[in-house]
């Protein structure tokens, strides 16, 4: 049997309590984040979960007020769309549009750099936030968290009132 005596400084190990909780608390703050724009998948509850009824309400405002926007959460499904000039990993998670008898595609861009495979035309639901970006000028962005391929809706058309 052995016998250790250890003298223990109590204001250091309540200072390094301190700096422990410190970075865990940042770690938990701030680690689920980039640039203070939610990623995380694991998601309940949206911001924004856009439908056929608020699809258009939605789109309007979220391009009105792009800064009040960035870093909220939302939820949307569509079909892809790209256009020619667009960046590795953009393309449009859009709907058609009737309005005064003409169709015209209006959506959302969506940043996406994962495996997901998607095609032009195929119907997918999209979870991410709001960042900004420049396509043409300055535009909100849905960085994607999650795509999730869907059938496509009875549908397709979205009716501007």
């Amino acid at each position: 049997m052995f016998v250790v005596n250890i003298k223990m400084n109590y204001k250091k190990i309540l200072i390094a309590c301190v700096i422990c909780a410190l970075i865990i608390a940042s770690v938990v703050e701030f680690g689920v984040k980039d640039n203070f724009i939610l990623t995380s998948s694991n998601i309940d509850n949206y911001d924004y979960e856009i439908t056929d009824d608020n699809f258009i309400k939605n789109i309007e405002k979220i391009h009105n007020n792009i800064d009040e926007n960035i870093g909220k959460t939302i939820k949307l499904s569509g079909f892809v769309y790209t256009m020619p000039d667009f960046k590795e990993g953009f393309f449009i998670c859009g709907r058609y549009i009737e309005m005064d008898s003409e169709t015209q595609v209006a959506g959302y861009l969506c940043n996406y750099v994962g495996d997901a495979t998607i095609e032009e035309n195929e119907w997918i639901e999209v979870t991410g936030s709001i960042i900004k970006g420049d396509y043409n000028g300055e535009i909100p962005v849905i960085k994607v968290n999650t795509i999730t391929k869907i059938p496509a809706p009875a549908n397709m058309f979205i009716q501007k009132k």
